[in-house]
């Protein structure tokens, strides 16, 4: 990265560059923090020849200011007060659906958990399992063949399914 000395950067504050010149000294301040404390050096050691504002006109510029603020709050307050008020309504606030509330939902999970447990069905379905994982365990054991994984576990996937099987396709009645 490019550098400028401090001559340079009081070249730049006393503006005796091109336009040219002293836009790429302001683009390389936003980037590098030495440049921009030489520039601040310079600034302080120039400080003696920028013009100093007389008393007078820094009261009439801080007046200036001050009248620009209230006007711009008084034309706001003006605007604000053109605006409609918002039309209200007498309805009465409306209450969400009990079935839309997370206890209501909770309790169904409950109810249809305890029907399921009180009717068999989580019961039979372990049995299920269980005897699935058997099958699975009691096959004879594979030799070690150099099959893929995923062939080895196709395998197992279908013998697991064809011993959920319905038991009427192999000649008994389910």
């Amino acid at each position: 990265m490019k550098h400028y000395s401090l001559e340079q950067w009081g070249r730049y504050v006393r503006e005796e560059l091109a336009m040219e010149e002293q836009l790429e000294y302001e683009a390389h301040l936003g980037s590098c923090d030495q440049c921009l404390e030489q520039y601040m050096q310079c600034l302080e050691l120039a400080r003696d020849s920028f013009p100093v504002l007389a008393e007078q006109t820094k009261t009439a510029m801080a007046d200036a200011v001050m009248q620009s603020i209230a006007a711009s709050v008084t034309q706001s307050e003006a605007i604000d007060a053109r605006k409609p008020e918002p039309v209200t309504q007498n309805h009465k606030k409306i209450t969400p659906s009990f079935l839309r509330h997370p206890v209501f939902h909770y309790a169904v999970a409950a109810a249809v958990t305890f029907l399921l447990m009180s009717t068999g069905v989580f019961h039979s379905l372990a049995e299920r399992v269980g005897s699935a994982e058997t099958n699975v365990v009691a096959s004879p054991p594979v030799q070690e063949d150099r099959s893929s994984v995923s062939q080895r576990i196709m395998e197992k996937t279908i013998g697991m399914l064809d011993s959920i099987q319905p038991k009427h396709e192999r000649g008994g009645n389910r």
